[in-house]
């Protein structure tokens, strides 16, 4: 497999400067990861999932559209046996497994002049709020879970999502399974085509609140983002790894659903992964669905 990382598909990498206002505080949570499998969730939802070949990366990722309310923030870390082999999993944790977190919050927007001006005026722009690396594993065992948390303060967010908080408990719904299979299904055919309205209208959601958890970006920030989204739903692509066996997974206290392959090519990751001729790299389709509290259809909320 060619992973690096799963990158979720409302996501793209921000090149706009941003306005000089103070709005809230950008966090951030930096992993690094060693001899195991694992997910990284926030709030009970994934931030980052890993189930490839290799270990020892030391990455980094934005976590404003995870943080739904000031207070206390949930950080959960699942750990894995090891991949071995292109189609084959370690049967138990090495003892060697480990997870270390950091999540830090910063003053946006600063410009790399402002940066240099706040050091020599000694002034700071970046605050630890969480450092935390997971024990050392005793036994070796198929699954291991450690929990921690971090604190965000009324003034350091001014945003305002709604996110997965209202909406409707999934895991008792008798359809469910059918209907997750047909989002995917007309997911994958929105691209194959490339209705790019139809792509944006399904990822409207996603890309409104991620706009807001970063106001410091200004109004067009939404409208940056979504035409980032309609280029990249005109490319030509081939959807590769086909994926045999799915489960559905919960997350959100059961208000979230979305699909993970159980092939072993593809274990953890989503059934959809598609390759265009302007990347090199395959990319995983992760869609994390859930129903607001008013309505029987699923949307796209991550």
């Amino acid at each position: 497999m060619l992973f690096i990382s799963v990158i979720q598909l409302y996501a793209c990498e921000n090149k706009k400067q941003p306005i000089a206002t103070e709005k809230g505080m950008l966090f951030t949570l930096k992993y690094e990861n060693q001899d195991c499998s694992y997910e990284i969730l926030v709030n009970d939802v994934p931030v980052i999932s890993f189930f490839g070949l290799g270990s020892g990366f030391s990455l980094k990722k934005e976590i404003n559209q995870y943080i739904l309310k000031p207070g206390k923030q949930d950080i959960t870390i699942r750990i894995y046996p090891q991949k071995k082999t292109e189609t084959s999993f370690e049967d138990l944790i090495s003892k060697s497994a480990k997870i270390k977190v950091i999540v830090k919050k910063n003053k946006e927007p600063l410009s790399m002049l402002d940066l240099a001006e706040a050091r020599d005026k000694g002034i700071q722009t970046e605050w630890e709020i969480l450092t935390f690396e997971t024990p050392v594993i005793e036994k070796r065992v198929p699954y291991v879970e450690f929990k921690t948390s971090f604190n965000v303060m009324d003034k350091d967010i001014s945003w305002k999502i709604k996110g997965w908080k209202e909406s409707k408990d999934l895991r008792n719904d008798p359809d469910l399974r059918k209907q997750v299979d047909t989002f995917y299904e007309n997911f994958k055919k929105v691209l194959v085509t490339k209705n790019q309205q139809a792509y944006l209208g399904l990822l409207k959601n996603s890309i409104h609140e991620e706009a807001l958890s970063k106001p410091w970006f200004g109004l067009d920030y939404e409208k940056d983002l979504s035409n980032v989204m309609l280029e990249y739903a005109n490319e030509e692509r081939n959807f590769i790894y086909p994926c045999q066996n799915a489960e559905m997974k919960f997350y959100g206290n059961g208000r979230i659903v979305t699909l993970v392959c159980k092939n072993m090519s593809t274990f953890g990751y989503s059934p959809l992964i598609s390759k265009t001729a302007k990347n090199a790299l395959p990319k995983a389709h992760v869609i994390y669905l859930h129903k607001p509290k008013n309505s029987n259809e699923l949307e796209i909320i991550r």
